[in-house]
């Protein structure tokens, strides 16, 4: 009788430890947002300077992150607008989150002011410096278009480019039938 008591406590304990390191790896995903880059989403030239789709690792408030896109102003702008609604998806993006800024090599450039416009109104604005880096996020569960501008803060002097290493259009799972 004790060893069958000493058996059914084990399978319990051992239950127990299992049920509480388990992973519960469905109940978190669906809690976590997707995510994709903004400039897979459409996007049209709409300025003057010039903005490229490039990786490479720039260094910004002496930290090395991995560009996926820069935005050249010259001595004038560079702009973009990218439509995020309606999509193929049929997707409803709720937040646009966006990393930034300035090499830490370009200190003879003036800084660079970018604005973030949705649906064609102003929603965000911020000046970054050589050597500087901006965070922003917005939410964008109403917006159709999404338009990024850098204008450079001189015009008699060439601005260096603004580097963005992070545009991530957050989104919730799309629910199973």
């Amino acid at each position: 009788m004790q060893k069958k008591t000493k058996l059914i406590s084990a399978i319990i304990a051992s239950t127990a430890v299992f049920f509480a390191l388990a992973p519960q790896s469905k109940q978190i995903a669906q809690e976590e947002p997707l995510s994709i880059f903004l400039f897979r989403r459409p996007c049209v030239n709409t300025g003057i300077g010039n903005w490229d789709r490039r990786t490479e690792d720039v260094s910004v408030g002496r930290a090395v992150y991995t560009s996926r896109l820069f935005m050249g102003p010259g001595n004038r702008a560079a702009s973009m607008t990218c439509k995020l609604q309606p999509n193929e998806a049929g997707v409803i993006f709720q937040r646009l989150r966006l990393s930034f800024g300035m090499r830490d090599n370009d200190r003879g450039s003036p800084p660079v002011n970018v604005n973030i416009y949705l649906n064609g109104q102003r929603a965000e604005a911020r000046t970054v410096a050589p050597g500087q880096g901006e965070v922003v996020t917005l939410d964008v569960s109403s917006t159709s278009n999404v338009a990024i501008e850098t204008i450079c803060s001189n015009q008699y002097t060439y601005c260096d480019r603004v580097y963005f290493w992070e545009a991530e259009l957050e989104y919730p799972p799309i629910p199973k039938k």
